[in-house]
């Protein structure tokens, strides 16, 4: 019987974390932040013309919730990439409003519209009063199990 041969396998990522120039997690991380704090304004714009758009709707009723799901959708992404809960959360219980509302094949522009709103306050919220929401993203909230219980009340054709 032969001896047993121990072989090191080379990974091609160890080598490159081990090569003069990279960066560390934490050097990766605040460049991240860098950049991405260089593009808020825009972010905040392209958030402000979303609910722009979401009110121009609850305006005109002649949409679907698809388009409602698009642009809460929009918000969701911007807010989540620059990490503000609350109005990721607002946009988020939009999403689920205008989803169960096109699953069920109805459309109620005045929830729709309450969310828009709130979003809206959300948005304007600074400092401290951004502190005072929770009450208004938990109503968001009650109206979407709203719409959920009254989805099982609709008597069955």
């Amino acid at each position: 019987m032969s001896d047993p041969q121990f072989i090191k396998v080379r990974y091609r990522i160890s080598e490159q974390v081990n090569r003069e120039g990279g960066m560390t997690a934490k050097m990766a991380g605040d460049r991240a932040r860098r950049e991405l704090s260089a593009e808020e304004e825009k972010a905040r714009q392209a958030v402000r013309e979303t609910i722009r758009k979401l009110e121009g709707l609850c305006r005109d009723r002649n949409s679907t919730m698809d388009a409602v799901y698009d642009l809460s959708t929009e918000v969701l992404d911007v807010a989540g990439l620059y990490d503000d809960r609350p109005l990721s959360e607002s946009a988020y219980a939009l999403c689920e409003l205008s989803d169960r509302l096109r699953t069920q094949g109805r459309v109620d522009w005045s929830a729709v519209n309450v969310c828009t709103e709130a979003m809206k306050v959300i948005w304007g919220a600074e400092g401290p009063d951004r502190d005072q929401i929770r009450d208004v993203l938990e109503g968001l909230w009650a109206l979407v199990d709203y719409v959920k219980v009254a989805e099982k009340e609709e008597p069955a054709a």
